[in-house]
């Protein structure tokens, strides 16, 4: 694994005392400042360079759904993928107001997407259901993981200086609730909630589903590679992929949402 730099501290210094010189009240603009400074101690310069920004979408389905932890069917996934590469989603309009690169990955979705214009990396057709088995085996979370490096080096490539990863995979957010309960030692019930619009019954069952997926996991012990296996998604391990090679080349990561948070921990 790469090793991950970390944030230049002379270039962070040279900034901080920059924003003093510059003809403005101390502290006007706020989180800005702070956020221009760790941007500088991320790019080793004390004025950062413009963020060009790429957009990368990861999608996958989940086994798991079978437990109906979701308002809506698994096919759902490989539609709003279309939808996607079509420009009709929320994600296509962000992107192109914000002259974002824009990449769809299929990690593993269920349905076949050979007619559509994404990148075709699909590791197998559905993680398993974490309620009753492993998502994947430890090769396969290598293969999600070397998609989600590939994802990032492209970007990189292409010229960004900032990586943002999406998700798509119907019922996903109960695979990242199972791994943020393992890794912060939370109970299903603060951590799960209703993803898609779950009604009460559905918000207990799917409480239920990741206390039981939680419980197969006997293991006092496993690392991350081996907590994706039991507990995660495809799509979770590419963009955990994603974010380290994002970071072993010292390229700042915008996180945003469940599933991306999950990937990062």
């Amino acid at each position: 694994m790469s090793r991950i730099p970390v944030p230049d501290l002379s270039a962070l210094a040279a900034a901080q005392a920059r924003q003093q010189q510059l003809t403005k009240p101390a502290g006007s603009l706020g989180q800005l400042e702070s956020l221009a400074c760790r941007l500088a101690a991320l790019q080793g310069r004390e004025v950062p360079l413009p963020l060009s920004p790429a957009i990368t979408v990861f999608a996958g389905d989940h086994g798991v759904c079978a437990e109906g932890v979701s308002a809506y069917p698994q096919e759902v996934t490989g539609a709003m993928v279309a939808n996607f590469v079509h420009g009709g989603a929320a994600i296509s309009v962000l992107a192109r107001v914000n002259q974002a690169r824009l990449e769809v990955v299929d990690a593993g979705v269920a349905a076949n997407l050979d007619g559509l214009p994404v990148v075709h990396a699909k590791v197998r057709a559905g993680s398993g259901n974490i309620r009753r088995e492993a998502a994947m085996s430890a090769d396969e979370v290598q293969q999600a993981l070397d998609v989600g490096r590939d994802a990032a080096r492209r970007a990189i490539a292409s010229g960004a200086t900032l990586l943002i990863a999406g998700d798509m995979g119907i019922g996903n957010t109960t695979p990242s609730a199972a791994l943020i309960c393992r890794l912060g030692r939370h109970s299903p019930e603060a951590i799960v909630g209703r993803g898609t619009g779950i009604d009460d019954a559905g918000l207990a069952l799917k409480r239920q589903v990741v206390g039981d997926a939680l419980a197969r996991v006997t293991a006092a012990k496993l690392d991350g590679r081996a907590l994706l296996a039991e507990l995660g998604g495809l799509e979770i391990a590419a963009i955990a992929g994603f974010y380290l090679e994002g970071a072993a080349q010292g390229v700042p990561l915008l996180l945003d949402g469940f599933i991306s948070t999950a990937a990062a921990l």
